[in-house]
C-alpha cells in the first residue's frame, strides 16, 4: 500500500509538471473548478465506453492534478474535528 501511495503521488507530480508545461498561466479557482468538472467528464465518458480502460484511470490522474494545483495555488484548508455525536 505505501509502495502504491508513492507511485499514485510520483504520478500526479508528473502530470501537473506536463499540465504546468501545457498551460503555464495562473488560473482563478473558478477556472479551475470548471477544469475539474471538465475532466471528470471525460473520465465519466470513458467509464461509460469501456469500464476496464486504462484511459479511465488516466483521466482520474487528470483531475487529480488539477485540483493540487489550485490548493498549491491557493492554500490547503483541511478538514476540521467532528462533531460530537452525543446529543
Amino acid at each position: 500500500e505505501q509502495f502504491m501511495q508513492a507511485a499514485v503521488y510520483g504520478a500526479i507530480g508528473r502530470e501537473r509538471a506536463y499540465q504546468d508545461g501545457k498551460y503555464p498561466s495562473r488560473r482563478t479557482i473558478g477556472e479551475h473548478l470548471i477544469i475539474l468538472r471538465n475532466e471528470l467528464a471525460e473520465a465519466e465518458r470513458a467509464w461509460m465506453r469501456n469500464p476496464a480502460d486504462p484511459a479511465v484511470l488516466a483521466e482520474v490522474l487528470q483531475v487529480a492534478a488539477v485540483a493540487v494545483r489550485c490548493l498549491e495555488l491557493y492554500g490547503l484548508v483541511e478538514r476540521g474535528p467532528e462533531p460530537d455525536d452525543a446529543s
